[in-house]
C-alpha cells in the first residue's frame, strides 16, 4: 500500500541550537511557529549587548535622540540577524554566504577557455571527467558518473499503477548505500540522434543488393538526422539526468547494481538509464554552458 502522506526526514547534521520551542502566554496564546534556540540566545545576546553599549559606552552620553537612533538601528539589525528562514538557517549563519557573494569574483565565473579552471571547477565541485568511460572525480575525492533517465511515471496513470510506482520508489531509496547522494537535473536540450545515425550507417553496410533508391533513402534519412534534428535548437524538449556520489569503487559499483536492477527488473521508477560518456558530457554540460566552455579541454583527465 502506497503511503499517502509523506514528509521531509530530518536532517541529522543539527545540534542543541537547533531545538524548536513553543513560545507561550500564561493565556495559552504563543506564537505561529516554533522559535529556534539559536534565535533566543542570539535575541538575549543582542539584548544584552544594547544594556552594555546604551549605559556603558558614549552612546548612553549622546542624548536621548542619539539613543532612540541607536536602538531603533540595534532592533532592526538583531532581527534580521536572528530571524530564521523556512529551512531554519538564521541571517547570521547567511552572512558568511553573503561576504563570499559581494565580490565580484564570487559572483560572476568566466567559463571561457582562455580564463581559469579552477573557480569553475570550484562551482561544479568537478575535478576532472575520465576520457574513457566518462567517471565523475569530485574536488572533495568522491567519484560518481551522470545518467540520461526516463521515467514511468505519468497524469494518465491508473491509480494502481501510481500506488504501485510509489512503493518502488520508497523501497528503492530505503536499498541506497550509505554515504551516497543522488541528484536530479532536467535540462531543455536538442534531441541527440547519435544512435540513430548509427543504426542508419549500420543498415547500409548490412545491404545486400546494391540499389539506388535505398541508398538515397538512407542518405536522406542520415541528412535529416544529422542536419535537421541532431542538437537543433528549435526542437528542444525535456531530458532529464541523474548524477550520483559515492566515497568509494564500490560502493558506486552497489548502486549501479540497484539502478540496473531497477531498469532490468520491472522498470516502475526507471524505464531507462544511460552512462554518459565523456562526449556525452561535454554536451550536458554546454546545455547550460555555452557552446564554448573550458570543459572541452581543461577537464578531461588526471
Amino acid at each position: 500500500m502506497a503511503k499517502q502522506r509523506f514528509k521531509i526526514p530530518t536532517t541529522l547534521d543539527v545540534s542543541y541550537f537547533d531545538m524548536e520551542f513553543n513560545v507561550k502566554s500564561k493565556n495559552g496564546v504563543g506564537l505561529n511557529r516554533p522559535v529556534l534556540a539559536k534565535t533566543i540566545l542570539f535575541t538575549l545576546l543582542a539584548a544584552f549587548c544594547w544594556f552594555y553599549l546604551v549605559f556603558q559606552t558614549f552612546i548612553g552620553k549622546g542624548g536621548i535622540p542619539v539613543v532612540i537612533g541607536f536602538t531603533i538601528t540595534w532592533t532592526v539589525l538583531s532581527v534580521l540577524l536572528a530571524k530564521a528562514d523556512k529551512t531554519n538557517r538564521t541571517g547570521l549563519e547567511l552572512m558568511f554566504s553573503m561576504i563570499n557573494y559581494l565580490p565580484k569574483t564570487g559572483r560572476y565565473v568566466p567559463v571561457r577557455m582562455s580564463d581559469s579552471v579552477h573557480p569553475f571547477k570550484y562551482l561544479l565541485n568537478v575535478d576532472t571527467v575520465d576520457p574513457e568511460d566518462g567517471r565523475i572525480h569530485f574536488l572533495d575525492g568522491q567519484i560518481g558518473h551522470c545518467y540520461h533517465i526516463v521515467g514511468s511515471a505519468s497524469e494518465l496513470m491508473f491509480e494502481q499503477d501510481k500506488q504501485t510506482i510509489l512503493d518502488k520508489v520508497d523501497a528503492f531509496y530505503r536499498k541506497l548505500p550509505v554515504g551516497v547522494e543522488v541528484i536530479y537535473d532536467a535540462v531543455y536540450e536538442g534531441h541527440s540522434v547519435e544512435d540513430q545515425l548509427q543504426a542508419v550507417k549500420q543498415t547500409k553496410q548490412d545491404l545486400n543488393v546494391k540499389s539506388k533508391g535505398l541508398n538515397t533513402l538512407l542518405k536522406e534519412q542520415h541528412d535529416i538526422l544529422k542536419y535537421a534534428i541532431n542538437n537543433n535548437q528549435g526542437l528542444t524538449s525535456l531530458h532529464q539526468y541523474l548524477v550520483v556520489r559515492a566515497p568509494s569503487e564500490s560502493t558506486l559499483v552497489e548502486f549501479e547494481n540497484l539502478l540496473i536492477g531497477d531498469v532490468e527488473g520491472d522498470g516502475l521508477m526507471f524505464r531507462l538509464a544511460k552512462t554518459l560518456n565523456h562526449k556525452e558530457m561535454e554536451r550536458y554540460f554546454k546545455s547550460f554552458l555555452g557552446p564554448h566552455n573550458i570543459f572541452e579541454k581543461r577537464i578531461t583527465s588526471r
